[in-house]
């Protein structure tokens, strides 16, 4: 092989390997419909564990937490 085609074979070679990179799409997170909740963990350590649930549409505020049951318990929501 000349150096000619070999310069020629390694430019097609890299031609196409950036065409193939071009359309591999990146790794991402499903876009899935969550709802309007976001969960914020509390940093008092003496208090049960649990999460401040926060509606981001109306701005209401509820704490969760689970009891010794282990049952899910949810305070009113305040705004």
């Amino acid at each position: 092989m000349t150096s000619s085609k070999a310069i020629l074979a390694g430019a097609a070679l890299i031609a196409i390997s950036l065409f193939v990179v071009d359309g591999i799409r990146p790794a991402a997170a499903q876009k899935l419909s969550t709802g309007p909740f976001q969960l914020m963990h509390h940093s008092n350590t003496v208090a049960n564990a649990g999460v401040f649930r926060l509606d981001t549409t109306s701005g209401e505020i509820s704490y969760c937490y689970i009891t010794g049951n282990s049952d899910l318990t949810c305070t009113r929501t305040v705004k």
